[in-house]
């Protein structure tokens, strides 16, 4: 029998049957009874006299919890489940012929398809030549301007090439949806059959069996959450070894494989993990295949979906039912490639599929096909395209997936309240590392987020410190200088928060994107999230753009050495008084050093100002800084540091513990200096003066405490001005600055009997005239 006995291929109601008499399919498959393998509806669910017929050929009913379901929650992975390999082959080859003959049928559809189109397109190019030839023998008789013949030709050859071209686009996607719906049709039959044949043979292990493979069991919300089933991937590390394993290898057929794939396996769970890695990490690109193959060769398993006729979610759905496990193939529509917050979404734009998979009692959802990705990264300085799995996929969390996927049946939601459309659309767009890396919304954002003022806040919880990065971006990217949207996005830590402040330049639509990485000065950063900002107006002018600064608050290396804040938790500080103090609590002696930089907004550049930072005091507990910012703008502070007694040798390069950014809005009236501190301050504490700016001819008093000084002087000039040594290490004295201009440093002794010449530089002031003011 060949394709042209099947029914004419527009006909919707075909349903491929195997071809056999029921009786001896029965006879050849070894069973009892298999009445239940009749001709099968056309969704390839069992028709409703199938069960009776078993009754009524002496085989008993199969008790069951209710009419036609198992029991809620009730999981088959302990029951006595048989895997006789000697029937399911024959049962595969009877499937294989049967998808060869209906893709020979479907081969010669198509040529039938396209031999129709190019005689009608011949027919009606005929047609167009006759009519330009009269058209021509009449301008001739009139003594017009004939066009040549060939010019006429070439238009008329033209403009069908341009007809068929569209028409075939119509006329191809007409058959793949055709040919896929069949293909859908037989594949869901065979399944049904499949998982029939193994409840077959679990009831003649175990006639009191409540569960029944071939009854679907009922959608309804999972019972527990994805981690009540597992952990951490780790746990399945054997399973995806032996998966990938068996990947490298070519199977004749389906029952080989999954006993080879399942052959350790002690749970649903196992199995369909390790079906999940095999299909994930099956390399189809390596895999070349024609349409038309011979029933038994290796590369027979992957042909339909190398050759787009069938998909990830199909084998995977086939495998499952090779390994007696439900699986539904589900529509729907998808937030994935080119959709931006904000899109609409109808006709068959974002359409997309995945799967379900009955594991352990419930419903899980699976996606081989976003599982499944090539990564380019760069190894040794070289571009390489690597294969990477996305754990997210695997039995993902119905309250997870609803943010990149709804189905067109709202039960398969898996949710206690489905949510309706509108809502989801108004979702913000989310992508799996944003769960991958457990990050969480501080409150319920919108995909659309509008503002007034151009000011709007993202706030993230997140599990540690991340490496995060953003792109704000015009919705019209017309005549856009893409300049003026840099530094308009804010990024703080404030302890399990990541806060994201976009500073919008103008009104208009704008794109926000959030990317996060698994460390926090990653460089290689993935989409996380991203939101549609809408700003009609701005009630004042635009806030200025921010520092060009990755993010502001600690880093990993803060906590690692044990340095808190005293206080400013929150990064961002603003400064209205004459300075302000910021103070650290250290656990241990650790090296630190610190920078003060201002960012000029007018014209981007960022300059170092460390006189007007000061290390006031500075012990084993902890240190204590003086910032004062000389006029309005943003400020940067940022403490580095590093233990010196650390094994691995590193305690000589400091590196980035917490950054700060300080916002001036009143500048202090005193714009005066700190003095210079040199390397031997570390450790000391300058009680007064706090000016670096001293006036001549005046009196100071000087109050420091220098631990292990055996002297202390003042400088100035040539003149050594003793000062006294009080309680402990504390030195005090009163000096008088004299009456030329120039500098005045602190120095000290630290070594007793030894040259009395050396001094160490500690602090150093300037010295200025006293300048009166005429009113």
């Amino acid at each position: 029998m060949n394709g042209r006995d099947l029914p004419n291929f527009a006909n919707d109601r075909l349903a491929m049957i195997v071809l056999l008499p029921i009786e001896d399919l029965r006879s050849l498959l070894g069973l009892r009874e298999l009445g239940f393998l009749g001709t099968p509806s056309i969704t390839g669910v069992a028709s409703k006299n199938a069960l009776p017929a078993l009754g009524s050929q002496g085989l008993s009913p199969v008790p069951r919890h209710s009419p036609s379901t198992p029991p809620r929650g009730y999981s088959p992975a302990n029951m006595p489940v048989l895997r006789s390999y000697d029937t399911q082959p024959l049962l595969e080859q009877r499937h294989r012929e049967e998808e060869e003959r209906l893709l020979r049928f479907l081969s010669e559809e198509r040529e039938k398809e396209m031999k129709r189109l190019d005689d009608t397109i011949s027919m009606e190019k005929e047609k167009a030549a006759d009519e330009v030839l009269k058209s021509m023998h009449q301008m001739t008789q009139q003594n017009a301007a004939p066009r040549t013949l060939l010019q006429e030709r070439e238009r008329i050859d033209e403009h069908f090439a341009h007809v068929r071209e569209e028409r075939l686009k119509l006329v191809t996607e007409k058959i793949s949806t055709e040919e896929k719906t069949r293909n859908g049709k037989m594949l869901d039959r065979h399944c049904q059959e499949m998982l029939m044949l193994i409840g077959e043979k679990d009831r003649e292990v175990d006639r009191s069996s409540l569960f029944d493979h071939s009854m679907k069991p009922p959608v309804e919300t999972p019972e527990t959450k994805k981690i009540a089933l597992y952990k951490t991937p780790a746990v399945f590390e054997h399973i995806d070894l032996r998966a990938i394993e068996v990947a490298g290898k070519d199977y004749d057929g389906y029952t080989d494989l999954v006993r080879d794939l399942t052959q350790d396996c002690h749970s649903e769970l196992e199995k369909v993990r390790a079906i999940f890695r095999w299909v994930i990490a099956k390399d189809l690109s390596k895999n070349q295949v024609s349409e038309i193959v011979r029933p038994h060769q290796n590369n027979m398993l992957l042909r339909g979906v190398k050759t787009g006729k069938e998909t990830y979610h199909q084998l995977f759905k086939k495998l499952c039912s090779y390994a007696g496990l439900h699986c539904e193939i589900i529509l729907g529509y998808s937030k994935g490639a080119g959709y931006k917050p904000g899109m609409r979404m109808d006709g068959n734009a974002f359409r997309n599929s995945w799967t379900a998979v009955h594991v352990e009692g419930s419903w899980r959802l699976v996606n081989c096909t976003w599982a499944a990705r090539h990564v380019t990264g760069h190894c040794d300085n070289l571009p390489q395209m690597f294969h990477k799995y996305d754990e997210f996929y695997f039995l993902t969390d119905p309250e997870d997936y609803v943010y990149q996927h709804y189905p067109d049946d709202p039960s398969w939601q898996l949710l206690d309240i489905p949510l309706p459309f509108s809502e989801f659309l108004n979702l913000p767009v989310v992508k799996s590392p944003f769960f991958n890396y457990g990050l969480k919304f501080y409150s319920n954002y919108g995909a659309t987020l509008t503002t007034d003022t151009g000011m709007v806040e993202v706030r993230l919880i997140t599990p540690k410190i991340l490496g995060f990065g953003s792109l704000l971006e015009p919705v019209s990217k017309t005549a856009s200088d893409p300049r003026q949207y840099d530094g308009r996005v804010l990024l703080r830590y404030v302890k399990s928060e990541a806060i994201f402040t976009v500073a919008l330049p103008g009104p208009g639509l704008f794109y926000f994107t959030v990317y996060v990485g698994d460390y926090w000065n990653s460089e290689c950063l993935e989409s996380a999230c991203s939101f549609l900002i809408h700003c009609p107006g701005m009630s004042g002018p635009p806030s200025p753009p921010y520092p060009p600064v990755p993010f502001f608050g600690p880093t990993p290396v803060m906590e690692s050495l044990g340095i808190t804040a005293e206080s400013n938790v929150d990064p961002l500080i603003v400064c209205n008084s004459d300075f302000l103090e910021i103070n650290f609590n250290l656990l241990k002696d650790l090296k630190i050093t610190h920078t003060f930089q201002y960012f000029d907004v007018q014209d981007g550049a960022i300059s170092d100002i460390d006189r007007y930072v000061f290390l006031r005091s500075r012990n084993d507990k902890g240190a204590n800084y003086l910032v004062r910012c000389p006029k309005e703008g943003f400020y940067i502070f940022s403490l580095y540091a590093a233990d010196p007694s650390s094994p691995d040798g590193d305690g000589n390069n400091l590196d980035c513990a917490v950054r700060y950014l300080i916002i001036c809005q009143e500048p202090s009236p005193s714009v005066a200096q700190f003095p210079k501190t040199h390397a031997r301050w570390q450790r000391c504490t300058l009680h007064e003066p706090l000016a670096g700016d001293l006036l001549t001819d005046k009196r100071y008093m000087f109050k420091l405490d220098i631990p292990q000084a055996v002297e202390v002087f003042v400088v100035i000039g040539d003149i050594y001005h003793h000062v006294k040594r009080k309680i402990g290490f504390a030195w005090e004295g009163h000096i008088m600055t004299g009456p030329h201009p120039g500098t005045a440093r602190v120095v000290a002794r630290f070594q007793a009997g030894k040259d009395q010449s050396i001094f160490a530089n500690m602090l150093e002031y300037k010295l200025v005239e006293d300048v009166e003011t005429e009113i």
